[in-house]
């Protein structure tokens, strides 16, 4: 569920905005052909069959009646033009081949005309929205027998056997049904699996969105400042900055492979976004026309306004030097204040729990008024008094905090530490990690300090007009057993997180060197890592963008494949298998990955199609089918693995390039693994798992990923 509140609409409308363009652009030609039709009157009249019976007809002077002509001559071919040119447009990107055939000449020819009616224009933020395909639905057959073979590779000959007659009954009995269903439900839909997901998969979930939901991303490897607000004054800056780009229009569209136009709806749920608890379901609310951020410093929230008027009444953002001096105003006032307030804990807490809360705390003014200020606010950042000694401290604070300084409804957040590390936590429902991912790999690339890492100081005379920060105010009186109980419910589930950090010996430059596909050869490694550890492959997970269609978000990609299990046995179990041999089946694994890979790209992984066919038979009112009761169709992934993307826009450089970030293990007994490849010689693993299991160990898994990198490296040597 999506709501938009605010009184101004500063996104405009699509349809409208690429109208408005075109009409511009034709009313210009229009124009331009009139008076040169006006010009040459003689050799047009010449041309031009216009006769003496239209002069009649339109009683309109011959000069005019020639521009009139000129202009609709030169109006109606150049809609015409527009309109085929953009439904040209709209035929290419539904062009899909390029993924499995990007050497054909069919694809080259592809490129080529894409790139020409592309142009080197400067788009508007969302100008090619309408133009994405939609989604695609698979054809059920060739969904159903990728499921089959993803579940044999990891299933006992017994547990297949029953599946497969599961799958063979749905295949012809209640499959087809439910297909038809699913096509017949997205004819208006631009993204039949949008509102499925958000509201199954996040909304609907009733556990707290902190460890759960979140996830996390960390600072560059050489901090350019140890000075925290000079740090958090860049931050702040920079946000609002990228905000007011996105709001205006101005913001570049992405693309894919530097020339497919991407989806980028999800920039609008990012700023002055938050995740709203209610009973049973929860609500994307996102406000409009907002001019404030919401500062956190030792247990007091501060709202504080980003935008002034300048000399002439124009409104312009606040500047660096400014925002900096607002920020050592609230640490004084932080330092002084005596009154804290713990409401932050609650967006910790079980959904439904947070939601009775959150109806009585509103149902007092003060309440209301400050939640609607943290709710509403470009972002939420916060002072911390941590100092993280190393990577896995910075990740740990960042993903958890103390409980009371997170704001765990927010679709992003941003942390600033008191040794000057930053970090960001973003709500996951809200948009999946490449939004998020781009606007900090903005923020770190912009950052801009004096050499010993201060900023530039404000003249007196500009920081006497600043308005003071607000303080929110609060009446927690009643709840004091909610708040205790939701400490120790934080406590524990903070506790659980454990999480390590290891850099491999070697980059993508030796994995490219060897013809093989970085993303197929890191996935391998946490495959024969694993293996290793517990002498068997498991259900893992590894997220694919479909951002090249209409509200695109995620595909699974399933790594684990025959292939991948052949060759993991033959790393560890069976003996006499020779070093070409285990090359051989490396290679095939990979391949393997990588053709699954492409699949989800495009949109033709299997999982999301299994899951729409079940939220169908859920909304039909029908008998669950024995094929979605199977403990293997929605057992939690046991690896759940994700590499982060870097290098958004031409203004990434390695120095300024973030560590990466991580997420918790979805399965209890199971590890969450992400991974970031930075420039050639830089990978970074982020391992986490849970404290309480006694079947899981971060650090051992870890060291086993580094062990089996060091391996296929020796063994590709």
């Amino acid at each position: 569920m999506f709501r938009v509140m605010g009184s101004m609409m500063p996104y405009r409308n699509r349809a409208f905005d690429i109208y408005k363009r075109n009409f511009s652009e034709a009313s210009a030609v229009g124009f331009l052909s009139a008076i040169l039709f006006t010009v040459f009157s003689e050799p047009v009249k010449n041309l031009v069959d216009l006769g003496e019976k239209w002069m009649e007809l339109t009683g309109i002077p011959y000069q005019m009646n020639i521009a009139l002509l000129g202009f609709i001559v030169g109006y109606g071919t150049t809609k015409m033009f527009l309109l085929m040119r953009m439904q040209l447009f709209k035929m290419l990107l539904a062009y899909q081949g390029w993924m499995f055939n990007p050497k054909s000449v069919t694809t080259q020819m592809w490129a080529l005309m894409l790139g020409l009616l592309r142009g080197n224009g400067k788009y508007p933020t969302f100008y090619f929205e309408s133009l994405l395909p939609r989604l695609p639905i698979p054809e059920l057959n060739s969904t159903l027998d990728k499921f089959l073979a993803s579940m044999k590779a990891i299933m006992s000959d017994e547990e297949y056997i029953e599946l497969l007659t599961n799958t063979e009954t749905f295949r012809v009995k209640e499959g087809p049904k439910l297909h038809e269903y699913l096509k017949q439900r997205s004819i208006n839909k631009r993204n039949w699996l949008a509102e499925f997901w958000l509201n199954m998969v996040y909304l609907g979930w009733r556990e707290p969105c902190a460890v759960n939901v979140n996830c996390y991303a960390l600072d560059r490897k050489a901090q350019p400042s140890t000075n925290q607000l000079a740090r958090a004054a860049n931050m702040i800056y920079h946000v609002v900055k990228f905000y007011q780009d996105v709001v205006d229009e101005t913001l570049v569209p992405q693309y894919m492979q530097d020339m497919i136009p991407i989806a980028m709806d999800g920039y609008k749920r990012t700023f002055c976004t938050v995740r709203v608890p209610k009973p049973g379901l929860d609500e994307i609310v996102t406000y409009k026309d907002q001019k404030h951020v919401v500062v956190y410093r030792k247990g007091v929230f501060y709202s504080l306004d980003v935008f002034k008027a300048d000399g002439e009444g124009k409104e312009i953002q606040v500047s660096i030097p400014e925002l900096h001096v607002q920020l050592q105003r609230i640490c004084e006032l932080a330092d002084e204040e005596k009154d804290t307030c713990p409401v932050a804990l609650f967006t910790a807490q079980n959904r439904d729990f947070w939601a009775k809360v959150r109806e009585r705390l509103i149902a007092i003014d003060v309440n209301r008024e400050s939640i609607l200020a943290i709710d509403s606010s470009i972002g939420f950042f916060t002072l911390d008094e941590e100092r993280p000694k190393d990577i896995d401290e910075e990740a740990m604070n960042s993903m958890t905090g103390q409980g009371t300084n997170r704001y765990f409804d927010k679709a992003l957040q941003y942390i600033t530490y008191a040794n000057g590390k930053v970090g960001i936590n973003a709500e996951h429902s809200c948009s999946d990690a490449t939004v998020p991912g781009r606007i900090w790999e903005y923020i770190l690339s912009m950052e801009t300090y004096k050499e010993d890492g201060s900023v530039p100081k404000a003249p007196d005379h500009i920081i006497s007009k600043l308005k003071p920060p607000v303080k929110l105010e609060w009446n927690l009186s009643g709840l004091e057993p909610e708040i205790s109980e939701s400490m120790e419910h934080f406590k524990k589930l903070a506790f659980s997180f454990v999480t390590k950090s290891v850099f491999a010996d070697f980059g993508k430059g030796f994995i490219k060197k060897k013809r093989l596909s970085p993303d197929g050869f890191l996935q391998m490694a946490i495959q024969l890592a694993y293996f290793k550890m517990n002498g068997k492959c498991v259900k893992t997970y590894e997220s694919a963008s479909t951002r090249m269609f209409s509200d695109g978000r995620t595909e699974t990609i399933r790594p684990v494949t025959e292939a991948s299990v052949a060759w993991c046995k033959a790393m560890s179990l069976i003996k006499g298998t020779t070093r070409e041999q285990k090359i051989l089946l490396l290679k095939r694994a990979i391949n393997a990955q990588t053709k699954l890979k492409n699949e989800a790209v495009v949109a033709m992984g299997y999982d999301r199609h299994m899951f729409g066919l079940y939220a169908c038979c859920r909304e039909m009112g029908m008998e669950v089918p024995e094929i979605f009761k199977n403990k293997y169709m929605f057992m939690l992934d046991i690896v759940s693995t994700s590499q982060t993307p870097t290098q958004y826009t031409d203004i990434w450089r390695e120095e300024s390039s973030c560590l990466g970030g991580g997420f918790a293990t979805v399965n209890p007994d199971g590890y969450g693994i992400s991974y970031i490849i930075v420039g050639e010689d830089l990978i970074l693993f982020h391992v986490s798992s849970n404290k309480y299991s006694t079947e899981t160990s971060s650090h051992k898994m870890a060291d086993a990923i580094l062990d089996s990198m060091n391996e296929m490296r020796e063994l590709l040597n």
